[in-house]
């Protein structure tokens, strides 16, 4: 009689496990396919050639540099990027000259930040975008700006951002310690003193979980500059967002191992578990079925584990970039992250056309956008951020 009661409690324990994954699961595959159906991040080949490469790079660049400055959340910034280029591509009424890009990713960050913010209380205000554009714009201008991009868009502002999965898949990363008694955790550096907001949520949780949080946090951090690097740069438009936030994890745990070896500090991430609930939970696994798939992932140091081909060039591709290693040819982007587009003859065209063009081209746009006088507006990246204080 004493067993059947244990026995039901477990079994609920079980089925509430069970339930929690499977919720989990079924929102990633969500976000998967919204990335990849309503949200599907526009092509390089569909973007006006003005409004790729150095000038959009500057642009997200300082995107990123207001964003740290206000201390916003970064995930505001990735929208605006999904924004501002899904307008581009979508509606060439909207941007038609460098002032409307400019002006046009003002807003696109004005709306995100209304969107993934605290528009009551941390939001930009309009007159400081104002004068951020050294007069070039107006309020009025920010604000009928919106209306088009909203029409743009279609009111489809919620896009499933790399920054989202990031903070999906860190749920699944489990610590060697987790399970570590109360009584025996340190908490000697758990509290920050320049972030007393999260220290104070952090009082309302227990040892075990104060622990996990303030790791998780520095863990973000670096991860987050990996998607920064990503969303700069025109390439990984080929790549979907669910990958390139996989990656940047990916890279910022190693990072993180390393940089604690230094300190000789213990490693706290249990990566057998971790890769397991990637493939299991989020669905974000590698069958192997081909001899040269092995192969890649030997070279990658994950043999052992399920790790798609996608993620394991992308994070290659971040660690080039941040380590200043040279780049494969972006052409075999195409082939690699679109093999449906590979063998198409007009994706060939397309491709050897802005081949081409980058060829005849560079040294006149190199000079356009370095000349001191021009019709268009100043580079927001030549705009001090002192703006704001």
């Amino acid at each position: 009689m004493n067993d059947k009661p244990c026995f039901r409690m477990r079994s609920r324990d079980q089925q509430s496990l069970s339930d929690d994954k499977d919720d989990r699961t079924i929102v990633l595959r969500t976000m998967r396919a919204l990335e990849s159906s309503v949200y599907k991040r526009p092509r390089p080949q569909n973007m006006p050639e003005m409004f790729c490469g150095l000038w959009r790079r500057q642009i997200v660049e300082w995107m990123y540099v207001l964003i740290k400055y206000c201390k916003l959340k970064h995930e505001a910034t990735a929208a605006a990027v999904y924004y501002l280029d899904a307008a581009v591509a979508c509606d060439s009424s909207i941007v038609k000259t460098p002032r409307d890009y400019q002006l046009c990713a003002m807003t696109a960050l004005h709306l995100a930040l209304k969107v993934y913010d605290s528009p009551t209380v941390r939001v930009v205000k309009l007159s400081c975008l104002v004068k951020l554009g050294n007069g070039e714009f107006t309020e009025a201008d920010i604000i009928q700006k919106e209306q088009e991009l909203l029409r743009a868009l279609g009111w489809r502002i919620n896009p499933p951002t790399a920054d989202c999965f990031l903070q999906r898949y860190m749920e699944l990363l489990p610590f060697l310690d987790d399970d570590k008694c109360e009584n025996d955790i340190d908490l000697s550096d758990a509290f920050d003193p320049k972030n007393e907001k999260e220290n104070e949520r952090d009082e309302q949780l227990g040892p075990i979980e104060q622990r996990r949080q303030k790791r998780l946090r520095k863990l973000e951090e670096v991860a987050s500059e990996f998607i920064e690097v990503a969303l700069a740069r025109d390439r990984f438009l080929f790549i979907p967002s669910s990958v390139i936030a996989y990656a940047a994890l990916l890279s910022a745990m190693e990072l993180t191992v390393a940089h604690g070896r230094l300190q000789q500090t213990d490693c706290y991430y249990d990566w057998t578990t971790f890769f397991l609930n990637m493939t299991n939970i989020a669905e974000m696994g590698d069958t192997f079925d081909d001899f040269n798939a092995k192969c890649a992932a030997m070279s990658t140091g994950y043999g052992k584990y399920s790790i798609p081909p996608s993620v394991r060039r992308t994070k290659m591709l971040l660690d080039n970039i941040v380590k200043g290693l040279p780049l494969p040819p972006e052409e075999e982007d195409i082939a690699f992250f679109s093999p449906g587009l590979a063998g198409n003859s007009l994706t060939k065209e397309i491709s050897n056309d802005k081949i081409e063009n980058r060829k005849k081209g560079n040294n006149t746009k190199c000079s356009k956008l370095s000349a001191p006088k021009s019709s268009s507006p100043l580079s927001p990246t030549a705009i001090n951020t002192a703006s704001f204080s």
